[in-house]
């Protein structure tokens, strides 16, 4: 079993939580459209510890090969393009259990 996990700081603004809210919900519309995608856990944080983030994705997959594929799956990319106008800066590990 593979598990990839993110961590991500989201760029401040009067939105914040709603952007929040929004990011939550498209990660987790991921289980619908990508098979493979064992398990996916998305959490807002509650703790505003200067070495906090915002927003963690924990998912697990069968094999690096899966996680290979979510990397380059359509949905993925389109949610990536969400991200990515949203976030500051991001943290990524993977690994296998």
């Amino acid at each position: 079993m593979v598990k990839h996990i993110v961590l991500w700081n989201i760029q401040e603004g009067p939105e914040k939580a709603e952007v929040l809210q929004t990011l939550k919900a498209k990660l987790e519309a991921l289980t619908k459209e990508i098979g493979f995608l064992r398990k996916i856990e998305v959490g807002i944080n509650f703790n505003d510890s200067d070495s906090s983030h915002d927003v963690s994705l924990y998912t697990e997959f069968d094999s690096k090969e899966d996680l290979d594929a979510y990397v380059v799956h359509p949905a993925h990319v389109e949610v990536g393009k969400y991200v990515r106008s949203v976030v500051k800066d991001r943290v990524v590990v993977d690994y296998e259990v």
